[in-house]
């Protein structure tokens, strides 16, 4: 848990809203980077691809302030990797724990954005005045673009100690639990799309869903697989 992954998610946090370059958002993109910095591509994208799955059905639209899919995801890629964890029972439980942080992103960048608007009086008088040799604009662009950077920074910083100390003691009294859960990759990503799947709100797609369901029950009790 070093400087490297706290300024690795501020500066990502700014490409929302800040810097609108939308794919850097996206936690498949974020995964593939952190594979190059870390080497474990396989990890890291199989993180990855479970969160952009989980977000799949949150789209920003007018006011809504969508989850902090890079909270949840950079905090799960860096505390996998602080902990060397490979196996899917053991990030499955840093998966569950890192996602309330995109809520808890969320309810952040609404505090920034009531900050920013603080400015927006001043800006309504620099446009009455009609001053145009100063700079007020280039300035509240620069010191929002900073707050939310320091600001990203020191959310960060905090939520993955406080869950890096919290899961160091789960682990240490519950690993051996953990370890022997049968649990694979493909299982967390199925249950990861079933968000987006229930947010399509059509009956067919909610009567296939429940017929696989009780046919893949059907053959996990006659032992077929």
């Amino acid at each position: 848990m070093d400087c490297g992954d706290r300024f690795f998610f501020a500066v990502f946090c700014l490409f929302r809203f800040s810097i609108n370059i939308g794919l850097l958002e996206r936690p498949l993109v974020v995964g593939f980077i952190w594979g190059l910095f870390t080497g474990d591509y396989a990890t890291s994208l199989k993180i990855a691809i479970f969160f952009e799955l989980f977000w799949l059905d949150n789209i920003p639209a007018g006011t809504y302030i969508p989850p902090h899919i890079l909270a949840s995801t950079v905090a799960a890629l860096a505390l996998t990797t602080s902990f060397g964890f490979t196996e899917a029972p053991q990030i499955m439980v840093i998966l569950l724990a890192c996602l309330p942080l995109a809520k808890l992103g969320a309810w952040l960048e609404y505090g920034l954005r009531q900050w920013h608007n603080r400015g927006y009086n001043d800006l309504l008088n620099w446009a009455r005045k009609g001053k145009s040799g100063d700079n007020l604009p280039q300035k509240l662009v620069a010191r929002s673009i900073f707050r939310t950077l320091i600001t990203s920074w020191l959310f960060f910083w905090t939520s993955t100690v406080i869950l890096h100390y919290i899961l160091r003691i789960f682990f240490h009294k519950w690993g051996g639990v953990v370890t022997s859960v049968e649990m694979q990759w493909s299982f967390l990503w199925i249950a990861a799309s079933l968000g987006g799947l229930l947010a399509l709100r059509l009956r067919k797609a909610y009567a296939t869903f429940v017929f696989g369901v009780v046919l893949f029950g059907f053959i996990i009790l006659a032992g077929l697989v």
